[in-house]
C-alpha cells in the first residue's frame, strides 16, 4: 500500500524535528512535507493525506486553516493554549504536553487509518453500485432476447411452412420469403451470442452478496 503523506506546518524547526524524529521510530513511516506558515497557501490537497500544525502563533492559525480547508483533508493542531483550537469539522486539537510527540503519532495513526477505511468504503460502494447497474442492464437484455426469440421462432416457423411447397410459389414471392427466413436466421445467430450473458449475469449475482458484505463490514 502506498505510504501516506503528512504535511507539517510550523514556524519552529524544533517542532518539525521532534515530530519527524518520533515518527521515524514507527514501523510504518509516512512521507513528510515540511512547510512554514508563509508557504501553506501553495499547498495542494492532492499532495498530502494529513496536515499537522504546531509551533505556530495563534494569529497565524486561521490563515493556515483557510489554506488547508479546500483540500478537505484532516488536520491535527498541536496547541499550546490548553488544547483549544479554532473550530473546524476536520480538525482535531491536541495539547502540547509531554509526551506530545507520542500522542501525536498515536492520534495521527488513528486518523490516517480512518481516512483509509473511508476511502476503501467509497470504492466498495461505487463497485457495488456498478454491479447493481450491470445486473439491471443484464436482466433487461435477457428479457429482450427472450421476447425476440419468441418472435423469431414464429417468423422462421411460418417461413419454413411457406417454403415447404416452393413449387406453388411465384419466383418473386419465394425469393422474398427466403430473404425473410435468411434475415431471421442471421438475427437468431446474433441473439445466440447473448447466451454467454447468462453466465456473466450469474457471476454478477454471485458477486453482489460479497460486495454488500464488504460494504457492511468496512
Amino acid at each position: 500500500m502506498e505510504r501516506p503523506t503528512v504535511v507539517i506546518i510550523s514556524e519552529e524547526p524544533e517542532f518539525s524535528t521532534a515530530a519527524t524524529r518520533r515518527w521515524l521510530q514507527e514501523p510504518n513511516v509516512p512521507s513528510f512535507i515540511l512547510l512554514e506558515t508563509t508557504s501553506s497557501s501553495r499547498l495542494r490537497g492532492d499532495r498530502f493525506d494529513l496536515a499537522v500544525i504546531g509551533g505556530v502563533r495563534p494569529e497565524s492559525i486561521p490563515r493556515v486553516l483557510e489554506a488547508i480547508a479546500p483540500s478537505g483533508k484532516p488536520v491535527i493542531h498541536v496547541s499550546r493554549s490548553n488544547g483549544h483550537s479554532p473550530r473546524a469539522s476536520n480538525l482535531v486539537s491536541l495539547p502540547e504536553i509531554q509526551p506530545w510527540p507520542d500522542l501525536l503519532v498515536t492520534l495521527a495513526t488513528e486518523v490516517l487509518a480512518r481516512e483509509r477505511a473511508c476511502a476503501e468504503l467509497t470504492v466498495r460502494m461505487e463497485s457495488s453500485a456498478r454491479i447493481e447497474q450491470q445486473a439491471t442492464l443484464g436482466r433487461y437484455m435477457l428479457e429482450v432476447r427472450h421476447n425476440l426469440n419468441n418472435a423469431l421462432t414464429s417468423i422462421l416457423g411460418n417461413s419454413d411452412l411457406i417454403l415447404f411447397d416452393q413449387a406453388q410459389l411465384p419466383p418473386m414471392t419465394r425469393a422474398q420469403v427466403e430473404t425473410i427466413r435468411n434475415m431471421g436466421m442471421r438475427m437468431n445467430e446474433i441473439l445466440q451470442r447473448f447466451s454467454s450473458l447468462q453466465k456473466e449475469m450469474d457471476l454478477i449475482e454471485s458477486q453482489r452478496p460479497a460486495a454488500k458484505s464488504a460494504v457492511a463490514g468496512a
